[in-house]
């Protein structure tokens, strides 16, 4: 754990193929754990932060034998690197402003686990396309390893104890991120959200709300962790989105086949304005990214879809910043613009990161 993070520019988890990644985006299985004898992070003096910091960091010393994980203090990180880190998910955005908090990433950039977030340890691990039980499965395993290092808060009653009641149990959070155009242009989107979330799952917009999230992707997660395994978590989640997915694909072969023409025409000209424009906000990209995608799907447009999910993420602006090597944040909007549209377009035309 001593080698330093090293973030790739250009490939992360949402560059991963996987199985039904038409609809299916990427799965992300996070565990919560926390750490007996001490208070919960918010709560602890800056002895204990540092205490709990050095005992998880002791304890990835003692399995990282193969030398997968880089750790380090969030303030020892270059600013756009922890905004990058923020648009993959691995972050939320009042943890990286604590630069005396820790992450530790894995050397594929497939993992991440933040120290002393909301929990003492929130373990995430992501894959491309419906790959929940993947995930499940490499949580498991680091999970089983570094617990025999450190005595995770644990309770007979309730499981593993974690400051969110929803999180007790066994503490999984389990989501997929799902591309929906067709139900969002069918206006069936609210019926389909709806009934997931009155079947206990909730929704998340990509960005945006969740009445309209940006690029028409939605992610879905399970909303309690107590009363059910982890098992239980993952085949329901599985099921519901392999049923989500089906939904997903007649409507748009419905569209398909009553609007032929309006759908052509709108996936042919995502296709020019991103081929062509000269300079590109980011909405602009993901909705337009979001349009292709669909259209990919469809068969219309010949990239591999895992590319067009690069995009949408490698085009937020601290990615594009970092294409700049703009170490201090400072390009300019019109720069940001211009650079986006110049990588979106090589991208697609060379058809490959």
């Amino acid at each position: 754990m001593n080698s330093p993070i090293i973030i790739d520019e250009k490939n992360g988890w949402f560059s991963r193929k996987g199985a039904s990644d038409d609809v299916v985006i990427a799965s992300r299985v996070r565990l919560s754990r926390n750490i007996n004898g001490f208070l919960y992070p918010g709560k602890m003096e800056q002895k204990d932060e540092d205490a709990v910091s050095a005992s998880i960091k002791s304890a990835f010393e003692k399995i990282d034998t193969e030398d997968l994980w880089r750790g380090s203090e969030i303030g020892k990180l270059n600013p756009l690197d922890r905004k990058i880190l923020l648009e993959r998910n691995h972050l939320t955005q009042d943890f990286i402003l604590h630069s005396n908090k820790s992450i530790v990433l894995s050397k594929d950039n497939l993992s991440s686990c933040a120290v002393n977030d909301t929990d003492h340890l929130r373990m995430s691990f992501f894959e491309g396309g419906l790959s929940i039980k993947e995930c499940a499965d490499r949580a498991d395993e680091l999970d089983r390893k570094i617990e025999k290092h450190l005595d995770f808060a644990v309770s007979f009653e309730f499981g593993y104890l974690n400051t969110e009641v929803n999180n007790l149990g066994t503490g999984m959070k389990a989501s997929v991120m799902m591309h929906l155009p067709a139900l969002v242009k069918a206006n069936l989107i609210e019926k389909a959200l709806k009934a997931v979330v009155q079947i206990g799952f909730t929704v998340k917009g990509f960005m945006g709300d969740d009445d309209h999230s940006l690029g028409s992707m939605y992610q879905i997660s399970n909303q309690f962790t107590i009363g059910h395994s982890e098992a239980e978590i993952v085949d329901k989640l599985q099921n519901l989105c392999t049923q989500i997915a089906e939904y997903e694909r007649k409507a748009r072969e419905e569209m398909f086949q009553k609007k032929r023409t309006e759908i052509e025409d709108s996936v042919f000209r995502a296709y020019g304005l991103l081929t062509n424009c000269r300079i590109l906000s980011s909405n602009e990209a993901i909705e337009n990214l979001s349009m292709l995608r669909m259209g990919i799907g469809l068969g219309l447009i010949d990239l591999p879809i895992e590319v067009c999910s690069s995009l949408i993420f490698l085009s937020q602006k601290s990615h594009i910043q970092k294409m700049i090597k703009d170490g201090e944040s400072r390009a300019d909007e019109m720069l940001v613009d211009f650079t986006r549209a110049d990588f979106i377009k090589n991208t697609i035309i060379q058809k490959k990161l």
